[in-house]
Parts: C-alpha cells; structure tokens; sequence
C-alpha cells in the first residue's frame, strides 16, 4: 500500500511541475534575442529599410510566394507582423477591389508607414491597426486568412497570439504561417545565427500552433531554406 501511495504521490508531483513549467512557458517572454533588432529606435529604422529594399521581391520571389497561398477575390486578410506593409501589394492583387486587407504591427513608426503607404495609394481597402505583444488587436470573426510572414519566431507570447488570431478568423478561416528553417542555411546568415534566432523549426512550430486549436491541411517549401504552413481553423 506504501509503494502505491508513494507512486501516487511521484505522479501527482510531476504533474504540478509539468503544470508550472506550461504556466511559465506562457507567461515567459520567449523571443527576447530575435526581438533585440527591433528594442530601439535605430534598429527599427535599418529593419525597416531591409524590408523595403528594392531587390527583396527579386530574392524572396515574392509574388510566386502569395501566388501559392491561395488567396481568393473578396478575401479579408490580415497581414499580422506587417512591418512597413512589404506584402500589401501583393495581397491587393489577390483579394481585388472588394476584398480587404488589415496590417497589423506592434511598433507605431511602422504602423504610421503603413498608414502613409495607404493615404498615398488611395487604398480604400486596407487598414492599418496598432496590436501589441499579446494581443494584435483584430475584430473577431472576420478574417478569412490571416498571414504571419516571417514573424512566428518574433512571438513573445505564442500562445495568446494564437488565441487572438484564432478567434479572429471565420469559422472555415486559414492561418498561414512562413517562415525559415532553423536547420537550413540561408543567404546571408550562419547556422550560429538560425540556432539563436530562430526558436523552433518546422515540426515544433507545428506542433506548437496544433495545440492550440488549428489543423495543419499543407506544408511545403517556398524556397529551399523557407517553408510554408496553412493550417485550418
């Protein structure tokens, strides 16, 4: 009887510590060294010229990219992490006039480039929304897409992110991740870069997003050392 209850009690102990571990994986900020490039002002500004550098659509295939995501005339899609709103074009020439497109971003000088970009090219179909690190500030119910571009591995709170996207979409919505292989070599980055950038790698980000309410429908590669992720709601 002493040997059952002691086992007992071993389990019922790993089970508290498997259960403070999970709390303070979802309270832990967990993107502090990637989100380093982005903690000052400075930074913001050089990150934000790489992603409008001019040979970018050239290097990233960017519209064979958007081409293969499956993107519809009428489409709501949110572009999450949207920087200076890099994707914006492409998204427009899918969803067309009466689709719309909402750019999300947590630091406001990027959202009010974004905002400009808009007021200059007349869109009257995009918006752009300041969200924080929890939390990206979307209407529930009313996106049939929402894209993470390049972004998942800055997440500091996954999980509430996820939640928020989740509740975001329409009942038969998609969540599109993209993002780089922390296993694969990439121009202009060694594998020291990857491990320390990059917080998991294809099958832990699946994984990852799988826990919390999606399903994964398809996976494939853009490029050799990026892959794509549709999952359904």
């Amino acid at each position: 009887m002493r040997s059952v209850r002691s086992t007992t009690e071993r389990h019922r102990s790993r089970r508290i510590a498997c259960l403070f571990i999970l709390t303070d994986c979802c309270v832990a900020q967990v993107a502090r060294k990637p989100n380093e490039d982005y903690a000052t002002v400075e930074r913001r500004q050089h990150a934000a010229s790489e992603m409008d550098h001019p040979i970018r659509p050239t290097v990233e295939h960017s519209a064979e990219l958007v081409e293969s995501l499956g993107i519809r005339p009428m489409d709501a899609v949110a572009d999450i992490g949207t920087g200076v709103g890099y994707l914006i074009p492409y998204l427009l020439s899918k969803v067309g006039p009466f689709g719309s497109v909402l750019a999300e971003d947590i630091f406001p000088e990027f959202v009010a480039t974004v905002q400009k970009k808009v007021e200059a090219a007349g869109w009257r179909n995009v918006h752009a929304v300041l969200g924080t690190e929890q939390d990206p500030k979307l209407p529930p119910g009313q996106f049939d897409v929402a894209i993470v571009l390049d972004t998942y591995h800055h997440f500091n709170y996954p999980l509430q992110m996820l939640q928020h996207i989740r509740t975001a979409l329409k009942p038969k919505g998609r969540l599109i991740i993209i993002e780089y292989y922390r296993s694969r070599l990439r121009p202009g980055a060694t594998m020291e870069d990857l491990q320390s950038h990059i917080r998991l790698d294809h099958d832990g980000v699946v994984a990852e997003v799988s826990a919390h309410g999606f399903h994964l429908t398809r996976s494939f590669d853009h490029m050799p050392y990026e892959y794509v992720l549709d999952f359904a709601r």
